[in-house]
């Protein structure tokens, strides 16, 4: 059953939401009407889809991955089922009392944790039979095998953290200008996200530019630029044409005005019909020229 739930006006200023499409950005909304009180769902595409985004085309669960990526909810399965949980939903949600008190079917994610913990404990007190003549079976039967162990000794090895200026250098971006747009990006507290940089890579292919040539751009303006998209290089480019067939034009003005001074000082000092000009008139034309 869907809820009335709040939206505050820092959902529109947030920087990491700001990287997500926007109906990825609508969807996220959606799943607070349908949240229980403690922010968790069923995870049933179709299903959101007939619900939350009926009259869109478009993938829902590529969107709900991205929301996921994005650490927005957490999609997670206890005993075979899936669902997902809105994190961070009870600080910014006050659920009705009576919802509470009615309580959820749907489990809680730390009952998935919960489920591995106590799945891993009864392995470990499955008792290993001997056989006849006491020795222990063969290790083919040994249920206990390594790749059932949920909890290593040895570290979980971890993805790569994702860093935004090494990414711009190996597409070609020099060190001197990854470490000025990185500054730039600070200044303007841009977030430094693989969406983000996603983003900045598809506007360059829009733009039918290299990376170098857009990182060059943007910190050559004269308020450098933290990010970039097509429609703005494109909308800059058509402004400088406007602006450099002006000062032609301009130019052009101004030498068929510095022309018609001179046909017009020429007409008051020989006049009108054709004279031979003597060299002393010729001199007082040049005088007269640039007096006028």
């Amino acid at each position: 059953m869907a809820r009335a739930r709040n939206i505050k006006p820092s959902f529109f200023t947030n920087d990491e939401l700001s990287e997500l499409k926007p109906l990825a950005r609508l969807l996220f909304i959606g799943l607070w009407t349908i949240a229980d009180w403690k922010g968790c769902f069923e995870y049933k595409p179709k299903r959101l889809k007939v619900q939350l985004l009926p009259y869109d085309e478009c993938d829902i669960e590529q969107l709900l991955s991205a929301l996921d990526k994005s650490r927005f909810i957490s999609i997670y399965s206890v005993q075979g089922q899936w669902y997902g949980k809105v994190l961070k939903f009870n600080k910014h949600q006050n659920p009705h009392k009576n919802e509470k008190e009615k309580g959820s079917d749907i489990p809680d994610i730390y009952q998935n944790y919960a489920e591995n913990v106590m799945f891993s404990e009864n392995l470990e007190n499955i008792e290993i039979n001997q056989d006849e003549n006491g020795s222990d079976p063969a290790d083919s039967l040994n249920l206990i095998h390594d790749s059932l162990n949920l909890i290593p000794d040895t570290p979980v090895s971890v993805a790569p953290k994702f860093i935004f200026k090494s990414e711009l250098k190996k597409l070609g971006v020099s060190e001197e200008q990854a470490s000025e747009f990185m500054q730039v990006r600070k200044a303007k507290k841009a977030v430094n996200t693989k969406n983000a940089f996603d983003m900045l890579i598809a506007e360059t292919q829009k733009a039918n530019l290299s990376l170098d040539q857009v990182i060059n751009y943007c910190l050559k303006r004269q308020n450098p630029w933290s990010a970039f998209k097509a429609a703005w290089y494109t909308n800059e480019q058509i402004e400088n044409q406007k602006t450099n067939q002006h000062v032609f034009q301009t130019v052009a003005q101004k030498i068929t005005s510095e022309h018609d001074r001179w046909r017009q000082a020429e007409k008051q000092i020989l006049g009108t019909g054709e004279r031979d000009v003597s060299p002393v008139k010729k001199l007082l034309l040049t005088e007269g020229i640039d007096h006028a």
